[in-house]
């Protein structure tokens, strides 16, 4: 998990420029229609695996109370200074604790597909279970088999004056279930360009699985959409499923 957390450090920075906008510009009519109608006015919402904060953004203009979290310090320092208004702090999923209720958790951009391992995804469930006043809905999205086995981590590169990117896929692993893509970065600092490589890991779990792994973390009510019958058409809605559950 540590080579994890400084895999999403160093890409903070990229992901804070680019990849916010074009994935929520698509999911967050996604949550309005199945989620967000669901929730008071004044609803406290907790924000799992935040990110930047665009979502939270998103959300506390809407008039919710935001809380996010997310493994990644640098990912959290950048959320803080984009979402003054939001509460922020460094957990992973799970062994977050929280003594407050939330009216509805949240996750969003396949997040819980970093989480590697089938006991680690039935734990992180349990964790936000129990910081969820009762019946509160959790919506997420996770990638399923159909997105691993076609365009995910597929090669792109961004060259800027200050900055490139590249992303060079390693394939998807039939027999692991983990998809993996190694990300080389370099960004123009005072005048010296400064160079950091990593690689980002995904799990592909099937949608009884993560059926399975709420139940015994006490869900209950478990609803599925296709993304792409919500209107994500295109890449990003490829094998992308969205959930709703209910907490216990």
């Amino acid at each position: 998990m540590l080579n994890q957390v400084a895999a999403y450090d160093d890409f903070a920075w990229f992901y804070n420029r680019y990849w916010n906008e074009e994935f929520h510009s698509l999911a967050f009519p996604i949550l309005e229609r199945i989620w967000l109608h669901r929730l008071p006015a004044d609803a406290r919402i907790l924000d799992v695996c935040c990110g930047t904060g665009y979502l939270a953004g998103l959300l506390t203009h809407r008039g919710y109370r935001v809380f996010g979290f997310d493994t990644s310090p640098e990912m959290i320092r950048y959320a803080c200074e984009n979402v003054p208004t939001a509460e922020f702090s460094v957990s992973p999923v799970s062994s977050f604790r929280d003594s407050r209720r939330f009216d509805a958790a949240v996750s969003t951009f396949d997040s819980l597909n970093h989480i590697l391992d089938e006991a680690e995804l039935e734990n992180s469930f349990r964790s936000v279970a129990a910081v969820l006043k009762r019946g509160a809905p959790f919506a997420f999205d996770m990638l399923l088999e159909a997105a691993y086995q076609t365009h995910w981590g597929e090669d792109f590169a961004l060259v800027k004056d200050d900055h490139v990117l590249t992303i060079t896929g390693s394939g998807y692993d039939f027999r692991t279930r983990i998809a993996a893509c190694k990300i080389t970065m370099f960004r123009l600092k005072q005048g010296q360009w400064c160079r950091s490589d990593t690689v980002v890991r995904e799990r592909c779990y099937s949608a009884q699985e993560v059926a399975a792994a709420a139940q015994k973390a006490g869900f209950t009510e478990l609803e599925c959409y296709d993304a792409r019958d919500l209107g994500m058409a295109g890449q990003l809605g490829e094998g992308r499923t969205f959930f709703i559950l209910r907490a216990p």
